[in-house]
């Protein structure tokens, strides 16, 4: 095989072609930047990306369309709102505060087309599990001494719960625009796909086993922290025989209903142009004919209640909580912003246009903070809706706000109305929308064919959730990725590479059969950033792979035993030489045996040549015999990494490959660097390994080609090879460990006459 160019080393490369000098935009480079006019306009329209598409916005066009779009999702948006409330503990209206006062906020600052904020079933229950926390049922609970009945101030919890619902929603706005102020919108990158999935799976079983005291009718008290959900399931199939019948009737029919006619929508989303609004069509029937039949008090079914007509004043949350809820905040910002991301995400895949993940956690942020001081909770992307104004062809946030405009015209005159509403209407709304979660727990089969460590995490982040509750299964489950990620960078195999048949193509001879290695040469590719959790695994990989090395590392801890066994010998001749005030006529100054390496090197030792020739013989040696006196010798002349996957090197592996250097050219194995990334290249130089180690800027080539034919131009391929210099080296281990042996027994044995001398000349 002919190479059209030379042999190129990183240093000639640079030089030959004129490597640039880079510089970064630091001090009053920077600053400039910053202050200029053009860097002002472009923040305030990344800020506000309402004045990037509502220029643009095409009324003629996209007006109509968004506006019956609006209307129509509007509809959906009022019940889930007021259902999505049941969940987190919290009255009815609080649901519609919540689908109202961000939205206001997320028309100027939403960088989503399509996107409706609003509630969301797993936020929900994460603000539920607060708000039970810091504001339980007992607190408001008075002892009727006249009837002997305990009373619940209904009133006065609802409205505490708001209170901290509003607190923890304000808590929860200023952690997103700390992230986001600080660009931390990559953070959703440690949040896999199975964790994601996982999370809201163990979440949406959550809910549905919360909403079955709705459906069965059934009074079951709340539970916090873990096995919370357990218990939940217990005291509610507990009760199930004291089930009110009409209430499960009226949650049966209905889940039938909004089952039939949304699979319906979902079959011929292609025919019809708007979706059935099924959500707000159930409602209305079902309050009308509560009301007219009065089944409250017929049938002694939970309702609604009263719904207050008009906007609430605003209040300042309660400060003085934060420290006590501080955990779920944070949960909620991050998976409020993952569920807001994901979705966006998917729409502008399937419309073409870009999101500013940043952008995202400062519109939600500033909704949240707004409206927190109206007593909403916590909110992100209203699924159900977002779809729905997808499915019927919306383009902007036009649709978004004639959604808000439906929500404002139910608070102000039509709240009044669904005063008969029944809970169990709005639980089964909840239980026929988490239909998609429960068909998630069929992932893990899946995804165990696909990747066992992905099912793992979503097993990890299910259980964990669904037992632990969610703010720990956030912790535990984003942990868990962490480690797995940790797990697939440090243990990592690698792989030795032989040459494609007349090519400069280097595969792995165990994949393919028309492979050959370089005579003389071992070359090892390494496929993971090298750094403190893998450089001593890497380093001992690396070992393993070249052929006959373990026979070094096997002298390299005899050599360690003998050089303890040495000062500990050195040791007693000193005592023995003080009390008999004696100089030994045996010298061991210049016979140590050191391992200054975690490998091991051999200091004192004659210099090699690169074929594992001794240099210098000095006239004690010739008369040994040379079995014990052969250097060790391996099958090749030179190692060579592959370090064209490698893509971090931090200051651990950067030693660990100086020393790796170090101890193979003690051993007359020439080492070279190849496919080394830019990046790589200049850790490397900071860590200063050219200076340390034996490791030489002209090691480093630019592929492993280039190294090879380095190698074979500058190496006695004659030599190095012999197999007899393997069994010489073999038999020079065994003289050692006898040795070793006899020197141990010595030390151990009780007698003192000739033990020094003896000692000594082993030694020796």
């Amino acid at each position: 095989y002919i190479t059209d160019r030379p042999v190129y080393s990183v240093p000639v490369f640079d030089e030959e072609f004129q490597k640039k000098s880079r510089t970064y935009p630091h001090g009053e480079k920077f600053l400039a930047l910053w202050c200029s006019t053009a860097r002002l306009k472009a923040f305030v329209f990344r800020f506000f990306p309402i004045l990037t598409w509502l220029p643009k916005y095409n009324f003629k066009q996209n007006g109509i369309i968004d506006v019956l779009v609006g209307i129509s999702s509007g509809t959906i948006q009022v019940p889930q709102g007021m259902a999505y409330s049941l969940i987190g503990e919290l009255p009815a209206i609080n649901g519609l505060y919540s689908s109202f006062f961000p939205l206001i906020i997320y028309f100027f600052l939403g960088s989503i087309h399509q996107m409706v904020p609003g509630t969301f079933a797993v936020i929900s229950i994460m603000v539920g599990t607060v708000c039970i926390e810091l504001a339980p049922e007992s607190d408001f609970q008075t002892l009727n001494r006249t009837t002997n009945q305990t009373i619940t101030d209904i009133a006065a919890m609802e409205e505490a719960r708001m209170r901290i619902s509003g607190t923890l929603t304000c808590l929860t706005a200023i952690i997103q625009l700390a992230l986001g102020f600080m660009q931390f919108g990559f953070i959703t990158i440690y949040l896999s796909e199975a964790f994601v999935r996982g999370f809201m799976t163990a979440a949406g079983l959550q809910i549905l086993i919360s909403v079955f005291k709705y459906i069965f009718g059934v009074t079951v008290p709340p539970f916090n922290g873990p096995l919370a959900t357990i218990y939940t399931l217990i005291d509610t199939f507990g009760q199930i025989p004291q089930t009110n019948v009409a209430s499960f009737i009226i949650a049966l029919v209905c889940c039938v209903v909004l089952f039939i006619v949304k699979e319906l929508n979902l079959r011929y989303k292609h025919k019809i142009r708007f979706p059935i609004p099924i959500e707000i069509i159930v409602v209305i029937i079902a309050t009308a004919i509560s009301g007219s039949f009065n089944f409250p008090e017929k049938y002694h079914i939970d309702i609604v209640g009263s719904i207050p007509l008009g906007l609430p004043a605003p209040h300042l949350p309660q400060v003085h909580l934060w420290g006590r809820m501080i955990g779920t905040a944070f949960s909620l910002a991050i998976v409020g912003y993952v569920v807001n991301v994901a979705m966006g995400r998917t729409l502008a895949l399937k419309y073409g246009y870009n999101i500013d993940s940043n952008q995202e956690m400062l519109a939600l942020g500033f909704g949240n903070l707004f409206g927190s001081f109206f007593k909403i909770h916590v909110i992100c992307c209203a699924l159900s809706v977002t779809l729905a104004v997808d499915g019927a062809g919306g383009t902007s946030q036009i649709a978004s706000f004639f959604v808000m405009l439906v929500v404002l015209i139910t608070l102000v005159s039509l709240g009044a109305y669904l005063e008969p509403l029944p809970k169990a209407v709005l639980g089964a709304l909840i239980a026929v929308n988490l239909k998609n979660s429960v068909k998630q727990l069929a992932d893990p089969y899946y995804l165990w064919q696909k990747s066992k460590l992905d099912c793992c995490v979503w097993i990890v982040s299910f259980l964990s959730t669904f037992l632990l509750g969610l703010p720990y299964g956030v912790a535990v489950g984003v942990g868990f990725s962490l480690l797995v990620v940790v797990f697939n960078t440090q243990f990592r195999n690698g792989s030795t590479l032989g040459q494609v048949n007349k090519t400069d193509i280097y595969k792995n001879p165990k994949v393919y059969n028309k492979v050959e290695e370089p005579n003389g040469t071992r070359i090892i590719t390494y496929c993971a950033p090298l750094y403190f959790a893998n450089a001593e695994l890497f380093k001992q990989k690396v070992i393993k792979k070249v052929e006959h090395l373990n026979s070094i590392t096997k002298l390299f801890s005899v050599l360690k035993r003998l050089s303890k066994l040495r000062k500990k010998f050195l040791k007693h001749r000193d005592k023995e030489n003080k009390k008999n005030r004696k100089p030994s006529q045996y010298s061991m100054t210049n016979k140590a045996f050191t391992l200054q390496e975690p490998q091991g090197d051999l200091n004192d030792g004659p210099p090699m040549d690169s074929n594992n020739n001794s240099t210098a013989v000095s006239s004690t040696e010739k008369n040994e015999d040379p079995v014990l006196m052969a250097p060790p010798s391996v099958g090749f002349h030179t190692l060579i990494l592959d370090l064209g996957g490698v893509c971090f090197v931090d200051l651990m592996g950067i030693r660990v490959l100086g020393k790796m250097c170090t101890s193979y050219q003690k051993i007359g194995i020439n080492f070279y660097l190849a496919n080394v990334q830019a990046q790589v290249y200049e850790d490397i130089e900071k860590g200063g390994v050219f200076e340390d180690t034996g490791l030489d800027r002209s090691h480093l080539f630019l592929t492993v080609q280039d190294a090879v034919l380095h190698a074979l131009e500058t190496a006695d391929q004659s030599k190095g090879l012999d197999q007899n210099n393997l069994w010489t080296y073999v038999s020079f281990l065994n003289v050692c460990l006898q040795k070793l042996g006899t020197i141990e027994k010595i030390l151990k044995s009780n007698r003192k006459d000739k033990r020094p001398q003896r000692l000594e000349t082993l030694m020796s």
